[in-house]
Order: C-alpha cells, then sequence, then structure tokens
C-alpha cells in the first residue's frame, strides 16, 4: 500500500471528522486533559494516520508454474503405459525432498506467524496503557513534522523490507543447498547402482550364450517329443496297449528281482560280518598257539646257558637301575637300593601294607663309602620312610619301588651340588625344628676385596630336596654379613637371579655358580 498525500491533516474540521489526527486532537480539545495525557493512540490507528504498513509488499512474487506431476498422465492412462523407472527415481530423489522441505517450511513459517501476532499483540496492549511518544510528536506536530517523520517512517520501512526479503533470500539458499546435497547424493547412489548393474549384467552376458544354447537344446528336444508323440498318436493304439501292458509285466517282474537282489544283498552282508568274526577268532586262536608253541619249545629246549643268559640281563638291569630285588614272597617284599638301603615291604598275597614299610641303611655302607654330609643321612632316610607311610594306601609294590628310586635320585642330584660347592667354600649343615622344615645348607665365602665375609643360608624344605631339581625355583635363599662394607641385599640378588636363570635340564653346579656370581659383584 503507498503512502499518498491526502494522509495530511485538514484545514478545517467540520462536525464529522474522517481525518484520524484531526479527530484524535479534537478528543485533546473536549478533554479537560492536557495533550501529553491525550486520549490513547493505538498501534492500528496510528498505522490509519500515517498510511504506513510494514506488511506492505512483502510477499515474494508468484512464478507461474507447472509441476511435473501435473503432466503426467491420469492413473487411468498410466495402466496403459506403465511408468518409466527414472520417474521414480527423480521423485525420490528431487521431488520427495522438496515436499519434505516445503512440509517443514511452512510448519516452521505457521509457528512464526502465531509468535508474531503474539508479540503484536502484547505490543497493542503496551500501546493502549501507555502512548508511545512516537504518536504524540506525529499528532502534535505541524504539516512540515508531520512529512519529516513519515519519510523517517518510510525509509524505516525499505529497510526492514530489504532486511525481511535478505533474510528470505539466505533462507531460500539454505534450502536449496539442502536440496542440492540430496540430490547429489541420489545421483552418487544412482552411479554407484550403475557400477553394480555393470557388474551384474556383465556376469549375465558370460552366463546368457550358455542359457541361449542350452534353451535352443530345449527346443529341439521339445520338437522331437512333439514329433514322437504325433508318431504315437497316429500308430496302432490296439498294439500300442498291447506293448504297455508288456511293459507292465516285466516292470513287476522287475521289481520281484530286485526284491530278490536285495535279500540275497542282505544275506552277502551277515554272511560278511559273520566271516570277519571267524577271521577274528582264527587269529586269536593262532596267537595263542604260538605262544603256547613257545612256552613247549623253551620248555623244551632251555639249558642252563639260556637261564644263565637271563640271569646276566637281570643283574644288567639291576645295575642300571641301582637296585636289587632280594626277597620276593606273598607275605614280603625286600630290595636293596644303591647298596646302601634296605626296604622291606609287607604284604598280604602281594597287595602291599603301606603303613608298614620299613627302611634301614646297609650296616657296611657306612665302611664302605665315605659320607661327606653326615647330618644329612639320618634326614633323608626318616623322610624316606615318612614319604611312603603318608602317602594313601592304594600304593603298588611297583609305585612303591618308583616313588623310592625318584628321591634317591633327587637325593643324589642335591648331595652331587653340595659337593661342589664344598670343594671351594666352607658348608654346614643345620637341620629344621622337625623332619618336614628339612635343612639349612649354610656357605661360608669371604670378599678380598673388601675384607668381609658373609654367609650364604640355602633353604632346602622336605619338598624341595625330595622332587630336586624340578623344585629349584621354589628353593629359598638368606645372605647375612659377618663383617666388612658388604651389601647382603646386593648378594642376595645376585644369587637369586642366577638360581632363576636354572633349568631343569641345566642345573649342574647351579649353586656353586650362585656363590660366585655373589662374589663377583665386589671383584
Amino acid at each position: 500500500m503507498e503512502v499518498t498525500s491526502d494522509l495530511t491533516p485538514l484545514a478545517r474540521v467540520s462536525e464529522e471528522i474522517s481525518n484520524p489526527t484531526e479527530q484524535w486532537r479534537g478528543d485533546i480539545a473536549e478533554g479537560d486533559f492536557p495533550p501529553e495525557d491525550g486520549p490513547q493512540i493505538s498501534i492500528e490507528q496510528f498505522f490509519e494516520m500515517t498510511g504506513i504498513r510494514f506488511m506492505d509488499e512483502i510477499a515474494a512474487p508468484r512464478r507461474s508454474t507447472v509441476h511435473p506431476s501435473a503432466l503426467r498422465p491420469s492413473r487411468r492412462q498410466s495402466t496403459e503405459s506403465e511408468i518409466p523407472l527414472s520417474e521414480y527415481v527423480v521423485a525420490m530423489a528431487v521431488g520427495v525432498p522438496q515436499l519434505e522441505l516445503y512440509t517443514h517450511v511452512s510448519k516452521d513459517l505457521q509457528l512464526w506467524i502465531e509468535r508474531i501476532k503474539g508479540i503484536y499483540k502484547e505490543a497493542e496492549d503496551e500501546a493502549l496503557k501507555m502512548t508511545p511518544q512516537l504518536f504524540q510528536e506525529f499528532v502534535l506536530a505541524d504539516d512540515e513534522g508531520q512529512n519529516e517523520l513519515l519519510h523517517q517512517l518510510k525509509l524505516i520501512k525499505v529497510n526492514k523490507h530489504t532486511q525481511a526479503k535478505s533474510e528470505w533470500y539466505d533462507w531460500k539458499m539454505q534450502w536449496v543447498e539442502q536440496l542440492y546435497e540430496k540430490a547429489d547424493q541420489g545421483f552418487r547412489d544412482l552411479e554407484a547402482d550403475a557400477k553394480v548393474l555393470e557388474n551384474i549384467i556383465r556376469q549375465a552376458q558370460e552366463v546368457v550364450p550358455a542359457l541361449n544354447e542350452e534353451y535352443e537344446n530345449l527346443l529341439r528336444e521339445l520338437e522331437q517329443e512333439q514329433v514322437d508323440v504325433a508318431e504315437l498318436e497316429n500308430c496302432d493304439q490296439d498294439y500300442l496297449n498291447e506293448l504297455k501292458a508288456t511293459i507292465q509285466e516285466q516292470s513287476i517282474a522287475l521289481e520281484a528281482f530286485r526284491a530278490d537282489v536285495d535279500e540275497g544283498k542282505a544275506k552277502l552282508d551277515r554272511l560278511q560280518e559273520k566271516l570277519e568274526e571267524i577271521e577274528t577268532q582264527k587269529l586269536e586262536t593262532t596267537n595263542a598257539i604260538q605262544v603256547a608253541e613257545r612256552q613247549v619249545q623253551v620248555q623244551k629246549n632251555s639249558t642252563h646257558v639260556e637261564v644263565f643268559r637271563l640271569k646276566d640281563e637281570l643283574e644288567a638291569l639291576q645295575d642300571l637301575h641301582m637296585l636289587q630285588v632280594t626277597k620276593i614272597l606273598p607275605e614280603l617284599f625286600e630290595f636293596r637300593y644303591a647298596s646302601s638301603y634296605d626296604v622291606s615291604v609287607p604284604c598280604e598275597n602281594f597287595c602291599p601294607l603301606v603303613k608298614e614299610v620299613s627302611i634301614t641303611r646297609v650296616q657296611n655302607a657306612k665302611l664302605k663309602y665315605k659320607d661327606a654330609f653326615p647330618a644329612l643321612s639320618p634326614l633323608m632316610l626318616k623322610t624316606a620312610s615318612s614319604l611312603i607311610t603318608r602317602s594313601d594306601g592304594n600304593l603298588s609294590v611297583r609305585q612303591i619301588v618308583e616313588r623310592l628310586g625318584d628321591y634317591w635320585s633327587a637325593c643324589s642330584q642335591l648331595l652331587a651340588q653340595l659337593k661342589l660347592v664344598a670343594i671351594k667354600y666352607p658348608v654346614s649343615i643345620t637341620h629344621g625344628e622337625d623332619d618336614d622344615s628339612g635343612f639349612t645348607a649354610t656357605v661360608t665365602v669371604m670378599v678380598p676385596s673388601k675384607k668381609a665375609k658373609a654367609l650364604i643360608s640355602f633353604i632346602f624344605n622336605a619338598g624341595t630336596f625330595s622332587s630336586w631339581p624340578i623344585s629349584i625355583q621354589s628353593m629359598q635363599c638368606d645372605v647375612k654379613v659377618a663383617y666388612g662394607p658388604v651389601q647382603r641385599d646386593t648378594l642376595q640378588e645376585a644369587i637369586l637371579g642366577r638360581l632363576r636363570e636354572t633349568t631343569v635340564a641345566d642345573n649342574y653346579g647351579c649353586l656353586l655358580d650362585a656363590c660366585t656370581v655373589a662374589l663377583d659383584c665386589y671383584a
């Protein structure tokens, strides 16, 4: 709406005032209040006085366009000619995003309009409560002042219109960019589908020749079968029926023959199983006969030379295992180990009584072999006895012999370790408080460079020395400094480090090496 010069106040005021400004001035003249406290002026009245409408020319011009769907044939016509797939793709990539954006934008604009109406209502209420100063100045101003105010209001109107259009163009640009992004994404998806379709088409083209050839073969077979059917239809039907009856009789006979064959196969399978059982029995019987013949041959042809040979083999095995069996009776089993220990195992019909096993040392063994560590012999003997008597009562004679053999083998290896240490350093043996606590081997070492003396103690409990060298990692060690400027922790850490490097396969001289490594710390 344009503002014209008719909005200026009239020179004369008739009894029926048509100019809003003159009407408001007349209200002031009739009232008793001063002009600054005149009648209230609403925003709508002010707009009528000035002729200014900020919502004028705010709507964008509509273009005369036709949606592609209007150009599409009706549903009835589409049934005759199907819609191309390309139109579906365009609708999903372009039309649907436009529809979604239009719905979203329309909802936002509707909310924005409602909010603006609320703001306008609040401004209207505030103007009714207290007339704005601009309204009063406009009404009280002369023609020149009103023209200036109108000019300013027009400039403000133009500015606001321009800002509104700018914001509208910015929003529209954002919406168009969003639509472009979705269209580009749809185009990229189409390109990806095109690549997939290329692979499918290429694979199909590779298969199509074979399928065409198969199709042609099927057509030729169909033609041949049709020819055969036509020939059969032209034949003598009575003769054909006779042939069908003959074929049916032959089929029945063939089924009977097949049943006989199946029955014969079942019988053959049963006979095969029975033959395998007989072969197995034959093999077992043959083996028993061979064993019996060998025993008979040995009984017939054995001589004193064979007996002595077997005796020599037995003695060689006993020497190898350091085991000499001295007595085998249903109620007693005795053997001697390493010519040093006599083991007596009371039995009951060859079943050992574990709790009654006794182990003693051979009397002449003390004179025959020099004992390097006399304090250890009684402890090892008691530990050997407790190793058997404290176990469960289900041990066999063989298990007793194997367990004692493993124990004495461990003790002999440990004594060999201690002998190597004793060659270079003094070694003293001290017993624990009881038999289960084991013993402690204390090695006295001198550190000449520091003029110091240290006592290295290797602590062996019953489990450690009875399963040596498997239990080497569980052995404990302690170091005491008698005198001199050496650190106990340094020596102990060096010893433990060397022992941690020791394995079951490589443990020879490990105790001696541990002492030597400890002294090398202060070399």
